[in-house]
């Protein structure tokens, strides 16, 4: 008799495939996907177990597939940040010219995030479980939206008093500032804290413009996501796992898609657009949350 994978028997192809979805945006767009998926799973009463290892390989090829999205938007700059790389290697200095500088301020940003996740994300994971963290959940959702506001109101504020000249590009932050932006991304091992809006508002608060500091942050998270997926996925293909791949690679192709069209938008919007509608929705969404759940 075929027995069902564990994971295959509570979560459907239609769930897979909402959370590809949920993950292909809420990752890029600053409100957090791992805040997200919990709180989802948690008011839909989802019952398929999220601590089960292949669950999380499951999540982490979601991640992979936006990595790759996002290799692929931004091809153009990552070619020529591997150069770099390589060009630095053959001159034996790290900056000769803006592509090297970019190439080693990603380096800068990525190594605290890098160091921290490797030592706690394990820890944080125990949100995934116990119901008894949504309320928790949705207070941190509520400060991610405080912290892109307040973003918002210190950009607008320094852009009043004209105390800040021009925006910054990024080839032009030093790299203890580029680390302190990529350091902000550690905020994220707190399901609601969003990756990209704490990496995006670090960076607006160096000087960068908005849509400068969006194409930071995304470039940022490109190694730290992608990095992870390729650490966890290979256990996807696993011989107990491969009765969940029906729900992987669509789940996995749908992220991918989302996210290539999330990244595009975004790009677009944060040229004249600011910050405030994602904190609105951010503290609309918590505090939603927080009254359904003691209602």
């Amino acid at each position: 008799m075929h027995h069902l994978h564990p994971l295959a028997q509570h979560l459907t192809l239609g769930q897979a495939l909402f959370l590809g979805i949920l993950q292909g945006f809420s990752e890029l767009f600053p409100i957090s996907s791992l805040g997200h998926i919990i709180m989802i799973k948690a008011l839909l009463h989802w019952h398929f177990n999220t601590h089960n290892r292949h669950f999380l390989s499951f999540i982490v090829a979601l991640h992979l597939a936006t990595a790759t999205a996002l290799v692929i938007y931004f091809w153009k700059p990552w070619w020529r940040v591997l150069r770099a790389y390589l060009g630095s290697l053959r001159r034996r200095q790290f900056v000769y010219d803006e592509a090297s500088k970019l190439a080693w301020l990603l380096v800068a940003g990525t190594i605290i995030v890098g160091l921290v996740g490797l030592l706690l994300e394990k820890k944080f994971r125990l949100f995934f479980d116990n119901p008894a963290y949504l309320p928790l959940v949705a207070v941190f959702l509520i400060l991610n939206g405080a912290v892109l506001a307040l973003g918002d109101y210190l950009k607008k504020r320094s852009l009043r008093q004209a105390a800040q000249p021009k925006p910054r590009r990024i080839e032009e932050l030093s790299f203890p500032v580029a680390a302190a932006v990529g350091g902000f991304q550690t905020l994220a091992l707190f399901p609601g804290i969003s990756r990209s809006g704490a990496a995006m508002v670090g960076g607006i608060l160096a000087g960068l413009s908005y849509e400068e500091a969006c194409r930071f942050a995304f470039m940022l998270a490109t190694p730290v996501i992608g990095a992870a997926g390729l650490l966890k996925v290979p256990a996807l293909f696993a011989p107990s796992a491969r009765a969940i791949l029906h729900l992987t690679l669509p789940a996995a192709l749908a992220a991918g898609v989302v996210a290539y069209l999330s990244t595009a938008f975004l790009m677009r919007y944060f040229k004249t657009n600011r910050l405030w509608p994602f904190a609105i929705y951010c503290v609309l969404l918590g505090a939603g949350t927080l009254a359904l759940w003691h209602g």
